[in-house]
């Protein structure tokens, strides 16, 4: 139970997020994809975005997320589940662990029969860009990351700048080291193969973050 507090005491992130209650598989399905996808991560459902507590019915959200990771998420998505007593509130939290995937990337198919891949960026599920997927068709985006003690100068000032904010542009990152666009665009490239960053390219302009 300590655990499971700590754990909503830290709030949502890259790996972590809450639900008050599962009603749509298909948005769901979102986030599971997401998780896989990226790093794994954990559902609590039977938790507001504010922290609070409420609890639900184990069985009835099982159901849903079942039918969120079997039929919505191609390739489908094993789900782990621990339901966990909150003696406080006398209310029963839903743990949903969704480990990293071996089998990316996981596609979901919208209300357009679109087929889309998510990833997860700090507390958000989003589009993952055409780089990206054809890194994870290719088996090339690796699930630890580089190395940062064979990093040269270059390399260490963008994670560094990296740490400090969300993101970054290739326009960013000339300014930011004095190199040219092709030098740029060669270590975006590098670190994004090695796992250190990533790609995002579902808005105007691509950007990267860690």
């Amino acid at each position: 139970m300590k655990k499971l507090r700590k754990m909503i005491h830290r709030g949502e992130g890259e790996q972590l997020d809450f639900k008050q209650k599962i009603t749509d598989p298909y948005k769901i399905a979102k986030t599971i994809s997401s998780f896989a996808n990226t790093r794994g991560g954990k559902i609590l459902v039977g938790v507001r975005d504010d922290k609070t507590i409420v609890g639900v019915d184990p069985e009835e959200e099982k159901y849903t997320l079942e039918t969120a990771a079997q039929f919505y998420c191609d390739p489908p998505i094993k789900l782990q589940f621990r339901e966990v007593e909150d003696e406080e509130e006398e209310v029963t939290v839903l743990e949903v662990i969704i480990p990293e995937s071996n089998e990316k990337p996981h596609f979901i198919r919208d209300k357009n029969e679109q087929r889309l891949v998510y990833i997860r960026q700090r507390d958000k599920s989003i589009p993952a860009g055409k780089t990206m997927i054809d890194l994870m068709q290719k088996g090339e985006l690796p699930e630890a990351s580089v190395d940062l003690t064979h990093l040269d100068y270059n390399e260490r000032k963008l994670l560094s700048f990296l740490e400090r904010h969300e993101r970054v542009t290739l326009k960013q990152f000339m300014q930011i080291v004095n190199i040219s666009r092709r030098r740029a665009l060669r270590i975006l490239h590098h670190l994004t193969r090695e796992g250190a960053i990533r790609m995002h390219e579902h808005e105007k302009e691509p950007y990267y973050t860690l």
